[in-house]
């Protein structure tokens, strides 16, 4: 069973693993262009998980809710 915010879904959750993983990885912001669930990344902007950077909305990266989110989600899996 996985825990899940009203508006943000098993697929914004799986969003949010990708952009951590994306930063970890690669130190950047994560390019939405890269999904093709759009409808979770309006969501998991819309809930304060995300945030689109000023420079270039093309990037979103990790609100501290959403890394605060994503860190309850791993601990109950």
């Amino acid at each position: 069973m996985m825990a899940t915010e009203p508006g943000l879904g098993g697929a914004g959750c799986r969003l949010l693993y990708r952009v951590r993983l994306h930063a970890r990885q690669n130190r950047r912001a994560y390019p939405h262009s890269l999904d093709r669930d759009l409808r979770s990344v309006a969501s998991a902007i819309d809930g304060g998980y995300l945030v689109r950077l000023n420079d270039d909305p093309h990037f979103v990266t990790m609100t501290e809710k959403g890394d605060e989110f994503l860190d309850l989600l791993m601990r109950c899996e």
